[in-house]
């Protein structure tokens, strides 16, 4: 063998060992660049997990993604990975509120990481054969030179192409890998959208720079903002409706949660900074929860007062009883005694008015009503005029009690001189409606009385009949209120939740 030519074996030799040197060093990074999207990607898996936990959502299984999910007695919040033989072993602990917290298990492995390994392995096997080679090659060119002496170096352009055409098809398999890694970090970060575009809380994610990067679907329709209107701008101007609650979360500085009353809306709020990146919002409307809550206390308080006002109802009724069978025995002066029993005959109808307020709702049942047919039915009672809608609203509830209190409702525009009504349907969740009429309307003095017991505007009027809607509505899980919307006449607006 020409001494040209070992040498030229020899610097081919060395250049291919600087080549499978350096491209275990790319896969060494590519391995740890994939072990830390896998931690990151845990990480969030994690804090969706506790959030679901506080807020009180169904957990996700720990199969889909942690290999366990444990109780621990501390608040932790860290991230371990330690080895256990040829297994990477990832232990992330999160804090819960009440001073515990949760430790998640997850053994680090993917098809990239056992490709990496496995291509690792092959090159540091080309790199010990190749330091063998070189060795022995040195070594034999030795040998040759203390024999022969010197020999002129010869043309070395075809060892040189064939090393050319090699490194050319490296290449392309380094560019392969590199295409691949991307492919499995656009796969994560596709995964990681769909988790949060399919969360039914709002979930907005606010940069270092106090600008808004993330702003889900359940946001969007919370907030009635797209994403392309909110993506870059600050969270005061696209919450700019609720200030209140966009204050709340800029001045938190530290994990926080809260309820919030924003005008006709009150929010749960999660605050959760994410080291120095930022801050993730968590946002769900509970002003409905809050309706119901309301409601239910309504009914205790009713339930309370009638217990008391029934008995002292029973005693007045009573001896009005003794008054009146007094009065009828009064012969001398006939116009007095006809005024004494009118009188009378009013407070008793009165009485037993508010005894029937003040009674507990019988047992509801719960059927199919058309709501429609309800209210036409009572305008035709009462001889009214009604605009009802094209479209029926079905409620599954209590119809006798729903007739009670349109039958109110159209017999207390009557009274106040209407001649017509006008109503209008939502059937989208909660359902409800709105009644109004044509008649003088409420006077403003007198808005928060109407719902009182004995209170009417009419000289003898019993003043039970908005007083027995508002209960009826209440006992049915519904609400009602007065709208002041400065048009003529009264307008009503009932909500019915599920």
């Amino acid at each position: 063998m020409k001494r040209s030519f070992l040498i030229l074996v020899i610097v081919v030799q060395i250049l291919g060992l600087f080549v499978f040197e350096n491209m275990r060093a790319l896969f060494k990074s590519l391995e740890k660049n994939e072990i830390a999207a896998i931690i990151a990607q845990s990480d969030l898996q994690a804090e969706m997990y506790v959030q679901k936990i506080l807020l009180r959502l169904p957990r996700p299984g720990r199969g889909k993604y942690f290999d366990q999910v444990l109780s621990i007695a501390r608040a932790e919040n860290s991230k371990q990975l330690t080895l256990d033989g040829q297994e990477r072993l990832l232990q992330i602990k999160k804090p819960l509120g009440n001073g515990s917290g949760l430790l998640f298990k997850k053994t680090i492995r993917s098809p990239q990481l056992e490709q990496f390994a496995a291509l690792k392995k092959l090159l540091s096997g080309l790199i010990f054969f190749l330091g063998i080679f070189i060795s022995a090659s040195g070594i034999y060119l030795v040998v040759l030179l203390r024999k022969k002496g010197p020999e002129k170096s010869l043309g070395a352009g075809s060892p040189f192409q064939d090393y050319l055409v090699e490194m050319k098809n490296t290449q392309l398999e380094l560019q392969n890998l590199v295409a691949e890694q991307n492919r499995t970090s656009s796969q994560t970060e596709e995964l990681n959208k769909s988790i949060i575009n399919t969360v039914h809380l709002g979930v907005i994610f606010i940069s270092a720079g106090a600008k808004i990067e993330i702003f889900n679907p359940a946001a969007q329709k919370l907030f009635k903002r797209s994403f392309s209107s909110a993506k870059n701008n600050s969270l005061a101007a696209v919450l700019q409706e609720h200030p209140k609650l966009s204050a709340f979360i800029e001045a938190s500085e530290k994990k926080i949660s809260a309820e919030i009353e924003s005008g006709a809306f009150i929010f749960y709020v999660d605050v959760v900074p994410v080291s120095d990146s930022g801050r993730l919002v968590l946002v769900r409307d509970v002003s409905a929860e809050r309706k119901k809550e309301k409601i239910l206390r309504q009914n205790a308080d009713l339930m309370m007062l009638g217990e008391m006002a029934a008995a002292l109802a029973h005693e007045i009724r009573n001896s009005l009883g003794v008054i009146l069978g007094y009065s009828k025995a009064m012969r001398t002066e006939p116009e007095k005694t006809r005024k004494i029993v009118r009188e009378i005959n009013f407070l008793s109808e009165m009485m037993e008015s508010f005894l029937q307020f003040a009674r507990p709702v019988k047992k509801i049942s719960c059927k199919k009503t058309d709501v429609k047919k309800l209210i036409a039915t009572a305008a035709a009672a009462q001889e009214m005029a009604v605009d009802l809608p094209e479209s029926a609203l079905l409620l599954k509830s209590d119809p006798l009690l729903l007739n009670v209190i349109f039958s109110n409702l159209v017999l207390n525009a009557k009274q106040a001189g209407a001649r017509s009504l006008q109503v209008e349907f939502s059937d989208v969740a909660p359902a409800s409606l709105t009644l109004a009429d044509d008649g003088p309307g409420i006077a403003a003095a007198n808005t928060e009385k109407i719902w009182l017991p004995f209170f009417s505007s009419r000289d003898k009027g019993t003043g039970m009949g908005l007083a027995t809607v508002k209960k009826l509505v209440s006992a049915l899980n519904g609400d009602i209120q007065l709208i002041e919307d400065g048009k003529p006449g009264a307008k009503f607006h009932i909500v019915f939740y599920a």
